[in-house]
């Protein structure tokens, strides 16, 4: 490991039980060129892992979306859930490489970006930076306007300092009714798959569920992790893909397994473009809780999610 003062980076071995696993999933795409975006994705999310937990930073690595084979099909992402924070996105670069490659679909909902070198000649996987706010327009960074490691070190000791964490990024709803889905959101199906941290799942395939073939209903979910709780509570936004004035939605939140009850007091929020609370629940001795209503194109809308004194809170626009 290499640790300097200077110009922090931090050095780790890129091991065969990594390289397995990103064989395992990356052998899915049909393109030679997604393959290795999809293996190189693997290692770098692999590799910020292993960086946080000699942190001791806590993550949830079976949640990124790079175990997904039919999500990376459709988008070029690589993020790691940091618990109770946020998703930051690993980035992958080569050797002597001095540009950074990141997709417009990776720069939605992100704490931050954390720049890896693969050295495959020596086997490593070299963190060189991140960055709080991409410095530019498009895709493609220059890695000196990066930030050394200790900067993402002061940084997660400020988010965990936080006792409300909420989204720097708008949701566009929109988008979704055009196939395009923020990073982090994910079908239900696969929201509620078994959670396994060594990737051994069966292929789902590029979308195929059941919102398109029921009715016209888009539904998409993200995982909400408790300091305390064993099991994440799964919040779930439901679309009408039906092109209208108006657009129906619902807003839910149920346990993985929907049979074990909400925690006590966990209440639901929406809000509207001034914060303000417009509709509230409250579990009581339920399994699930589920709010509806309608807004028009580009109205803005949050929901927050709290127990105690912690809270998630999401942004969207319709």
């Amino acid at each position: 490991m290499n640790y300097s003062h200077h110009e922090l980076t931090f050095n780790v071995p890129i091991t065969q039980l990594m390289r397995s696993q990103a064989d395992q999933v990356s052998q899915y795409q049909d393109n030679p060129d997604k393959l290795r975006q999809v293996y190189r994705n693997i290692l770098v999310v692999l590799a910020v892992d292993y960086y946080c937990q000699c942190m001791g930073i806590k993550t949830n690595l079976e949640s990124s979306t790079v175990w997904n084979p039919g999500l990376q099909l459709l988008a070029n992402s690589a993020d790691l859930e940091l618990k109770n924070l946020g998703r930051v996105e690993c980035c992958a670069l080569l050797k002597n490489q001095d540009t950074v490659m990141v997709s417009r679909e990776a720069q939605y909902d992100k704490l931050g970006y954390i720049a890896v070198v693969l050295d495959e000649d020596s086997n490593e996987a070299i963190l060189r930076g991140f960055s709080e706010n991409l410095v530019g327009d498009g895709e493609v960074f220059s890695l000196q306007d990066w930030d050394d490691l200790d900067l993402f070190l002061l940084k997660v000791e400020e988010w965990e300092n936080q006792p409300s964490v909420a989204s720097s990024q708008v949701t566009q709803l929109s988008q979704w009714l055009r196939g395009w889905v923020d990073a982090g959101w994910q079908s239900l199906e696969a929201l509620i798959a078994p959670e396994q941290p060594t990737p051994a799942w069966v292929v789902r395939g590029p979308m195929k569920s059941q919102e398109t073939s029921q009715n016209s209903v888009i539904k998409r979910g993200k995982l909400l992790h408790f300091e305390g709780m064993d099991e994440a509570i799964a919040l779930l936004i439901s679309l009408d893909s039906e092109i209208s004035q108006e657009m129906d939605i619902s807003v839910e939140i149920q346990s993985l397994d929907r049979r074990t009850e909400l925690p006590l007091n966990l209440e639901i929020s929406i809000l509207n473009d001034e914060g303000q609370a417009v509709m509230q629940a409250l579990a009581k001795s339920t399994e699930h809780i589920k709010l509806n209503f309608s807004g028009q194109p580009q109205e803005e809308f949050g929901v927050k999610v709290a127990l105690g004194p912690v809270s998630f809170l999401e942004h969207f626009v319709i």
